[in-house]
C-alpha cells in the first residue's frame, strides 16, 4: 500500500516472523548464540524465555534456517494439557504415524525413530514453541523421552521457548530433575531506547529504505509506548507509516505517532498489558555510567530533533562506548604504552622495547595492513591510517623489502614463532593478534591491502555506522584508483558484484572494517585456506546471522600492485580463485564462484573447443561431399566464424562499460580472452598442483 511511496521493495514492519528481518540486538546476539550452543554441543535441553512479542520465535525460525541436513527437526507450536496425548503429537511433528496407539505403543514407535536417525547420522531436535502451556505432568514426560540415548550421546535434543511463566514452572519441586538437565539458557529482553532506533533503522534498510522515514522524537514515543517490545513497535511503526501515507507525508513525526497511540487506544487493540509495574526499563541498567550526562543534555534539544540531518541526528544520540568515550585502561593525560601479560598472570605489564612508539591510543578502531608480496610498498598503507591509531604490518610469504619499509614508516611488525606466515588467512590471524597485544581494548578492525590507501574519512565513517548497526558485522566501500575508476574485487559472476549501497553476501579483496566481537566469536579467518579467506568468513558470519554491508562512501585509493606476466597471470589466478570458491562455498544458498568458474569452462574450454572440432569435421565432409571445394576454405570459415564471436563478445563488452571510456577500450581484450587461463587456473586447482 505504502511501499512505493517510501521507496519500500517490501514491507518493513510485519508482525508475522521473519528471519530475514531479524535484528541482532545485544540479547538477541546472546540468545541465538545460547540456541545454537545447544545444537551443536548436544546440550540435551536448552531453555528460552522472552515477555510476548520479544522475537522468540522469529530467533526459531532462523535457527531451523541454518540447521542442516544433519538435523532432523520438529517444531510445536499448540501442545497444551488436554488437547491429546504429548507423544503423539511429537510423532505428529517428525511426520510418524500415531493414530490408534496405545502409551507404551507411542513411546516404542519414538525410540525407535531416533534409533533410526541416529544410525543415518542424524540429530533429533524437538522445539516446543509457547512451552508454558506445558502441565508438569507433560515435562516431565519430555524429561522421559531425554533419557533415550546411545552409549554416550543423546539421541534427543529438547529446545523450549516461551514466556517467562515458563522458568516459573521449570523451578517448581517436582521438576527439579529436568531443571538440572537444563544445558543452556536466556532470557530474552525488550529493547531500549538506542536499540529501538537501530531496530527501526535495520529493518528500514533491509526493505529497500534509503532515507530518512521516522523522526528522532517519533521513534522516542514508540519506544516509550510500545515498552520496547519489537510486535509491539512493528504494530505502531506499519500504521503510522499508513496514516503517514494517507496524508502524504515524506517524514513521519512525533504528532503521527501520537495519533495512532491515541487511535489505539480509544477506538482499537494495542497489544500491551495493563500493568504499568511491569514494564521493562527502557534504558539501559546504568544510569550513572558514561551515558548519564549525555541522556540529560539530549532532553534539553529535542525541540528541534525532527528538523535534524542524519548527520546532526548521530551526533544529538547518548553516547556510548563505541563512539568516542574513553576506554578502560586509557589516560587521556599522558599516553600509556602496554601489552598483555601471559594467560597465567592475568596482569597487563609494560610493553618490550619492540613496541616502542607504538602507543595504546584513544582510537576504537586498529588497523592490520597485509602485503601480499614483496613488490607492494606499504608505506602509503601506513600513513593513510592517521595518526591515533594502532598499526601493524603483516606480509604473506617473505617480503623483506615490504617489511623494512613498514618499519620505516612506524608500524609494529607482527611476529610469531614462523619465519613467514602463509597463507593469507594465517597471516592475517598473526596481524590481528600482534594488533590485540598493543591495542586490547578495540572495538573494530580494519584490514587494508599494502597497495591501498585509505581514504582519511573512511574509518570515522564506517564506526558511526557500525555504532548504529549492532547487527552488521563487517563494511566495506568504494575502491578507486588513481585515475578515478571505481574498482571491484569481485568476480564478473558475484551475487552482489556492483556499487550499490546496502547489504552484500560477501567481500572480495582483503580491505575491510570488522566488528571485533564478531571476527573473535567466528575464529577469526580460516588459517588452512588457499585463497578467499575473507569470502570465508563472511559467509561463516552470515550463517550466524551477522550482515555484511557496503557503503556508497568511498574507502580507498588502490594502486594494483606490480604482477609478473599480465592479464594472463592475472587471469589463471582468477580462475583458480573462483574455483577454490566454488568448491568451498558453491552449494545452495551461496554459489560463490559457480557462475565464473562455468563462464571460463564454457568460453575458455567448450566454445573453441567445439569451434575446432567443428572445423575438422566440416574439412572431412568437404572433401567427401565436394572433392573441389578447397578444404582449407571451410575450416578457414569455421574458424573465423568462431573468432568472430569472440570479436563480438568484446564490442559488446565495450559498449556495456562505456564507448567513450578508455578504460572499456583497455579491458574488453583481457575481461573477454581471458576466459582461457581462467580455465587453466581451474585446472590447475582440480587436477591437484599446488598453488
Amino acid at each position: 500500500m505504502y511501499e512505493q511511496f517510501f521507496g519500500l521493495t517490501e514491507k518493513p514492519f510485519s508482525i508475522q516472523p521473519d528471519p530475514a528481518f531479524l535484528y541482532w540486538g545485544r540479547t538477541h546476539r546472546l540468545a541465538y548464540a545460547m540456541l545454537e550452543y545447544g545444537v551443536l554441543n548436544h546440550a540435551g535441553i536448552s531453555v528460552i524465555t522472552g515477555e510476548v512479542g520479544c522475537g522468540k520465535t522469529t530467533l526459531v525460525h532462523r535457527l531451523l534456517d541454518q540447521l542442516s541436513d544433519t538435523h532432523t527437526v520438529a517444531l510445536l507450536s499448540n501442545i497444551q494439557q488436554g488437547r491429546g496425548d504429548l507423544l503423539s503429537w511429537v510423532l505428529m511433528g517428525f511426520g510418524e504415524p500415531f493414530a490408534n496407539k496405545t502409551h507404551v505403543e507411542l513411546f516404542s514407535h519414538l525410540q525407535s525413530f531416533f534409533i533410526s536417525e541416529y544410525s543415518k547420522g542424524r540429530r533429533v531436535v524437538l522445539i516446543i514453541d509457547e512451552a508454558q502451556n506445558l502441565s508438569a505432568d507433560m515435562l516431565e514426560e519430555l524429561r522421559m523421552l531425554s533419557n533415550i540415548n546411545a552409549g554416550k550421546d543423546q539421541l534427543l535434543q529438547l529446545i523450549l521457548v516461551g514466556q517467562p511463566q515458563l522458568k516459573e514452572l521449570l523451578n517448581k519441586p517436582e521438576l527439579l530433575q529436568l531443571a538440572q538437565r537444563v544445558g543452556s539458557d536466556f532470557h530474552l529482553t525488550p529493547l531500549n531506547v538506542e536499540e529501538v532506533h537501530a531496530y527501526i533503522d535495520t529493518r528500514l534498510a533491509i526493505a529497500g529504505c534509503r532515507r530518512r522515514v521516522f523522526t528522532d522524537r517519533a521513534i522516542d514515543s514508540i519506544a516509550e509506548h510500545s515498552r520496547g517490545v519489537p510486535r509491539v513497535i512493528n504494530i505502531i511503526t506499519d500504521t503510522a507509516l499508513v496514516y503517514a501515507f494517507s496524508a502524504e507525508e515524506l517524514v513521519v513525526g512525533v504528532e503521527t505517532i501520537r495519533n495512532v497511540i491515541r487511535d489505539k487506544s480509544e477506538f482499537g487493540v494495542f497489544g500491551l498489558a495493563s500493568d504499568e509495574a511491569a514494564a521493562p526499563p527502557l534504558r539501559p541498567a546504568s544510569e550513572a555510567g558514561i551515558d548519564a550526562f549525555a541522556d540529560s543534555s539530549k532532553k534539553n534539544r529535542r525541540n528541534d530533533a525532527d528538523e535534524a540531518t542524519p548527520a546532526e541526528r548521530d551526533d544529538r544520540r547518548p553516547q556510548s562506548p563505541l563512539q568516542g568515550a574513553p576506554l578502560e585502561g586509557q589516560q587521556r593525560d599522558h599516553d600509556v604504552i602496554v601489552d598483555v601479560a601471559p594467560r597465567a598472570g592475568g596482569q597487563l605489564r609494560e610493553a618490550s622495547p619492540r613496541f616502542s612508539g607504538v602507543k595504546e591510543q584513544s582510537s576504537i578502531t586498529g588497523v592490520v595492513v597485509v602485503a601480499s608480496n614483496n613488490k607492494a610498498s606499504p608505506e602509503a598503507a601506513i600513513r593513510s591510517a592517521g595518526d591515533g591509531r594502532a598499526i601493524v604490518f603483516v606480509a604473506v610469504g617473505a617480503a623483506p623489502d615490504a617489511t623494512a619499509t613498514a618499519k620505516g614508516a612506524g608500524a609494529v611488525i607482527a611476529e610469531g614463532p614462523e619465519r613467514s606466515f602463509t597463507p593469507a588467512g594465517r597471516a592475517r590471524n598473526a596481524g590481528y593478534r600482534q594488533l590485540k597485544k598493543i591495542a586490547p581494548h578495540l572495538q573494530y578492525v580494519q584490514f587494508v591491502d599494502a597497495q591501498t590507501a585509505l581514504d582519511p574519512d573512511w574509518i570515522t565513517t564506517a564506526e558511526k555506522f557500525m555504532a548504529r548497526r549492532p547487527e552488521v558485522s563487517i563494511v566495506t566501500g568504494t575502491i578507486r584508483s588513481p585515475r578515478g575508476l571505481k574498482i571491484s574485487a569481485a568476480p564478473m559472476g558475484a551475487r552482489d558484484h556492483g556499487d550499490d549501497e546496502g547489504e552484500i553476501q560477501c567481500v572480495f579483496g582483503g580491505s575491510a572494517l570488522m566488528r571485533v566481537e564478531s571476527f573473535e566469536a567466528a575464529g577469526g579467518f580460516r588459517g588452512d585456506l588457499l585463497t578467499a579467506e575473507t569470502v570465508d568468513l563472511c559467509i561463516r558470519l552470515r550463517r550466524r546471522g551477522a550482515r555484511i554491508w557496503r557503503l556508497g562512501e568511498g574507502m580507498a585509493l588502490c594502486e594494483p600492485a606490480p604482477k609478473s606476466g599480465g592479464w594472463w597471470a592475472q587471469g589463471r589466478q582468477r580462475g583458480f580463485d573462483n574455483a577454490y570458491c566454488a568448491s568451498l562455498h558453491g552449494g545452495p544458498p551461496e554459489r560463490i564462484g559457480i557462475l565464473d568458474t562455468v563462464l571460463a569452462v564454457l568460453w575458455g574450454f567448450l566454445f573453441p573447443a567445439a569451434v575446432v572440432i567443428a572445423a575438422l569435421l566440416g574439412t572431412f565432409v568437404a572433401t567427401k561431399l565436394s572433392p573441389a571445394t578447397p578444404s582449407i576454405l571451410v575450416a578457414g570459415a569455421i574458424l573465423a566464424f568462431g573468432a568472430g564471436v569472440f570479436v563480438f563478445r568484446m564490442a559488446a563488452s565495450v559498449v556495456v562499460r562505456g564507448v567513450f571510456r578508455a578504460s572499456s577500450w583497455r579491458g574488453a581484450f583481457p575481461a573477454v580472452m581471458g576466459r582461457f587461463p581462467e580455465f587453466l587456473g581451474a585446472c590447475k586447482l582440480w587436477f591437484g598442483a599446488k598453488r
